[in-house]
């Protein structure tokens, strides 16, 4: 028989009261009162909440105790024991759950829009349409192989992205599912030996290949035909190809960035390929063409964007230049082609065209022509002691390079260095 009534528990004083066995009232100094079973497991002392008086009643909290003492019997920690009825109460996370948390993060570690939306559109309906829906730990090998297969074969750059994806949100899920829902996930269903065993190979092995590049020769002629077309797109073009940066560099160009008093494009780390191995952003020598061209698109300024898109919040899209090109191009007889593989040219493929010139007609250090490229120059030692961008060295190739582009004849060469 326990040592407390009805009667006590009601009128019992700040302070712990025990019934017995364990079993304490608590009363706090508000007068708030609260059961607690004190037991010990493996030599350790804990104490378990059986929630509070009067919610809970002296019988209620009795019969709680000896539940708990039972499972004690039985080598079962009672505490563990609530935790883990608790977590499978919990309804289980679907695919499409776990692929929206995935995503987001994979979206927040990103800086480029193209590899945001792939991560969407792979974790999304277009792919895994019949995985969203169904509960993530009873998902198996063989639900994930039919997602694949479609691809597999007919998309391996698809398919090389798609896997490691999907295998990521299953590895999300194992973590989740233990510490939430109690759940083990002894193996990932994308697992590839187990998809090997399947019949799958690893998919086509894919070259890098090049992009469509204009021949230098032509660079003149295009020019002009360039500035013919006098849009935001064609403008956009002209000033990727005098600088020479990447796509996504012009795209995200932004005024405070470009000082065109000392013809100075500083572009930040963020709109640059290889961030990871810078510590500022890269410098970008302006030529006399670019900064009137640039100060010809300021005096139009709308935007905090040198490239506005349509509201003038946002920069241009990055189809802008491409359809540039296109609509210079005619359908059936492309003027403007990659006389190698006789496919139209592309906005990155003036990257090729200016370090073929770079390597043919100029006489500048390769490091000056390849940091013109925006390369890392040199070993993981020679860049800790390199002090310089070669910014003046630079400053003469590009102008060297728009004196070209536009036919002009005062192209400035220097002596190669032994």
């Amino acid at each position: 028989m326990g040592k407390l009534t009805d009667r006590t528990v009601k009128s019992a004083a700040e302070g712990r009261h025990g019934d017995g066995d364990g079993l304490h009232l608590i009363v706090s100094p508000s007068g708030r009162r609260s059961w607690v079973l004190r037991y010990q497991k493996l030599g350790v002392r804990r104490d378990m909440g059986l929630g509070s008086y009067p919610e809970v009643g002296l019988a209620e909290a009795r019969n709680a105790a000896i539940d708990a003492r039972r499972s004690l019997a039985a080598g079962i920690d009672p505490i563990h024991a609530r935790r883990s009825a608790r977590k499978a109460e919990k309804s289980v996370p679907t695919f499409e759950d776990i692929a929206s948390i995935v995503v987001a993060e994979a979206q927040k570690n990103s800086t480029n829009d193209k590899v945001k939306y792939q991560w969407a559109q792979h974790l999304g309906p277009t792919y895994c349409g019949s995985l969203l829906k169904r509960p993530v730990n009873e998902i198996t090998t063989s639900e994930v192989s039919t997602t694949l297969k479609p691809v597999w074969h007919a998309k391996p750059a698809l398919a090389r992205k798609l896997l490691p994806a999907i295998r990521r949100v299953f590895n999300h899920a194992r973590v989740i599912l233990r510490d939430k829902h109690g759940i083990e996930l002894v193996r990932n269903p994308a697992d590839w030996s187990d998809l090997k065993a399947l019949g799958f190979e690893p998919p086509q092995k894919l070259s890098r290949g090049s992009h469509p590049a204009l021949g230098y020769i032509e660079m003149p002629q295009f020019m002009a035909a360039l500035k013919e077309a006098d849009t935001i797109g064609s403008r956009a073009l002209e000033i990727l190809i005098l600088t020479n940066v990447r796509t996504d560099a012009v795209l995200k160009a932004q005024w405070k960035d470009i000082d065109l008093e000392t013809a100075v494009w500083t572009v930040p780390l963020e709109n640059l390929k290889d961030r990871k191995h810078r510590t500022e952003g890269f410098r970008v020598p302006l030529s006399k063409k670019a900064v009137e061209l640039l100060k010809d698109l300021k005096d139009e300024q709308t935007s905090t964007f040198v490239f506005p898109g349509n509201n003038d919040k946002k920069p241009i899209s990055n189809m802008a230049m491409l359809m540039t090109v296109r609509r210079m191009n005619d359908p059936d007889t492309p003027k403007w082609i990659d006389q190698k593989s006789k496919k139209p040219i592309t906005p990155h493929g003036f990257r090729a065209t200016f370090r073929t010139w770079a390597e043919e007609c100029v006489s500048f250090p390769r490091a000056t022509i390849e940091t013109a490229m925006g390369h890392v120059v040199g070993d993981e030692v020679e860049r800790v002691y390199r002090r310089t961008d070669l910014l003046d060295q630079r400053r003469q190739l590009m102008e060297a390079w728009a004196g070209f582009i536009y036919g002009k004849e005062n192209v400035v060469q220097l002596e190669r260095r032994a």
